[in-house]
């Protein structure tokens, strides 16, 4: 299954992020691949920067709260990857497909 989330507009102008308007995150959790990829296009507008996570590294998720949206980092041995400006229901939605997908694993672990 593959879900996909993208950073609202309006929460990253009420954060204060006007500049990342035009260039929002997006998080796409694979779970038949077991990867999490937060894409976001670069300060030029040319391409696209993309950081991609295989579910056995992950360590962590945190999720960050403002009064308007939520942030996103999920820590992996070796680096962390982060997404800003989504909606609070998103996050903790994404850190609900990590933990029931960890759930029927028995073999791989997600948290440890």
């Amino acid at each position: 299954m593959r879900y996909s989330f993208t950073s609202s507009e309006a929460i990253l102008i009420a954060n204060g992020r006007v500049g990342d308007v035009l260039r929002p995150w997006t998080i796409i959790i694979d779970t038949d691949d077991q990867t999490i990829t937060v894409r976001k296009r670069n300060s030029y507008f040319i391409g696209v920067d993309e950081d991609m996570l295989a579910f056995r590294y992950i360590r962590r998720v945190t999720i960050d709260q403002h009064l308007f949206g939520a942030d996103i980092t999920i820590s992996a041995v070796g680096g962390k990857v982060t997404a800003c400006g989504l909606e609070k229901s998103d996050c903790n939605r994404i850190k609900q497909i990590l933990t029931d997908y960890n759930k029927t694993r028995k073999s791989s672990i997600v948290f440890s």
